[in-house]
């Protein structure tokens, strides 16, 4: 229960503060640290959601290596720019960052309650407010704009105490959601592992088995058979287009539409300028498979996603590969949606690929990826198990992620609460 005595602080961020506590402009507490260094004399740092961390790979590196912030040990760092949000944090070693993240330090308020004050939902609300730009990826709070950002500051002994509160509460929180996440990837490794053993050895377990002849893929029921992708159907690689045809148009199916799904959306959000010709070629039917084709890494070359329905007047990108099986074929589009997802279809990439700068999928390598493919009554009685099987562990996933996402909200809320005294340390 809160004990202290409260007051409006005027400002509409922070709302009731304690009535001892005051309300300040950040440059009249932090001063910006604005030194030119090389990256070649100070360990190059990038900011990060997660923090201040060693440059990251993916980070864009520049030439001028003169062009640099420096960085001391527990100073605040904070990028300007919007599309960066919650990407600050103190630096616990010395170094250098990009000109466009804000270096600052305080000899009046803690470096503990700094990261917490600094570093919340509402304070990044308000931090982009005070931004300008032209357009929202450009928009950028500038420090000459920063330090008149009026925050609270109580005392110095108190300061510390919440800091240490909240230490405490977000390692509790960051165990269970570490312990949640380990438990989601668990059921995500179960929910394979029934899909393979489903897809190679069928429903019944005292079945006789014999060697499939597939290193990755091992025995199998004695009356499948395994047959090359190549037979099922035809390849064909997606379209090409020049950035200046996209954002408008028809139905346009990406990259990322087969990534992050293993059955294709009946509706894409992608637009390109295609023809009557290009859409008969490229076209997106009923029973057609795609591929991710090509990536920086092996891990995502290879997904695949099931049509279940037609798209009309639709296109797929250059950087897929769809599969038409033939009307013959008995690969049925329900069967491959789980098949395509067994652990030995990566194990098969992953050694048949030549790797040199991207990883990338050629028709020739897909067309021997191996089938099995029980008959078509078996393939139906695979799906029904697995529909109830897989609905059920997803289930349990989903359940999991509403528990992380609420304990990250609940998190914030509590930052926020004692960062601004509404809760009592």
């Amino acid at each position: 229960m809160l004990t202290k005595e409260m007051k409006d602080s005027g400002v509409d961020w922070l709302g009731e503060i304690p009535t001892d506590w005051v309300v300040s402009k950040i440059g009249s507490h932090y001063i910006n640290r604005n030194e030119k260094v090389s990256d070649l004399d100070y360990e190059p740092l990038s900011v990060t959601k997660n923090g201040i961390v060693p440059q990251l790979d993916s980070a864009a590196k520049s030439s001028n290596h003169n062009n640099r912030k420096l960085v001391l040990k527990d100073d605040f760092v904070i990028n300007s720019r919007s599309d960066r949000k919650m990407s600050s944090g103190i630096a616990y070693s010395d170094g250098s960052v990009s000109v466009i993240n804000t270096v600052i330090h305080s000899d009046t308020i803690s470096k503990e309650y700094t990261k917490y004050l600094l570093k919340n939902y509402s304070f990044a609300e308000e931090f982009y407010k005070w931004g300008t730009g032209i357009v929202a990826d450009l928009w950028s709070t500038r420090w000459e704009k920063m330090k008149n950002i009026p925050i609270p500051v109580p005392n110095i002994v108190e300061q510390e105490n919440i800091a240490a509160k909240i230490d405490k509460f977000s390692d509790n929180i960051k165990n269970v959601i570490n312990e949640t996440r380990q438990s989601i990837e668990e059921l995500k490794k179960y929910k394979q592992s029934i899909i393979t053993e489903s897809v190679t050895k069928g429903l019944n377990s005292n079945v006789e088995m014999k060697d499939s002849g597939i290193e990755v893929i091992g025995k199998i029921k004695r009356n499948y058979s395994v047959i090359p992708l190549g037979y099922l159907g035809s390849l064909q690689n997606g379209i090409s287009k020049s950035g200046d045809h996209f954002g408008e148009g028809y139905p346009f199916v990406s990259y990322s539409d087969v990534y992050n799904n293993r059955v294709l959306p009946s509706t894409v959000q992608g637009l390109v300028k295609s023809t009557v010709n290009e859409q008969e070629y490229y076209s997106i039917q009923k029973g057609d498979v795609l591929f991710t084709r090509t990536s920086e890494t092996i891990e995502e070359v290879g997904m695949a996603s099931v049509c279940f329905s037609d798209i009309e007047h639709a296109t797929f990108a250059g950087f897929l590969i769809r599969l038409r099986p033939n009307e013959e074929s008995e690969f049925s589009s329900q069967y491959a949606r789980y098949y395509l997802e067994a652990t030995f279809i990566r194990d098969f990439f992953a050694k048949e690929m030549n790797l040199v700068t991207r990883a990338s999928l050629s028709q020739p390598l897909l067309k021997k990826l191996p089938i099995i493919l029980p008959s078509v009554d078996e393939q139906q009685e695979i799906v029904s198990y697995l529909d109830e099987q897989t609905n059920r562990i997803d289930k349990l996933i989903s359940d999991k992620e509403k528990v992380i996402k609420d304990l990250e909200q609940y998190k914030k809320s509590l930052v926020y609460e004692y960062v601004t005294g509404k809760k009592e340390v």
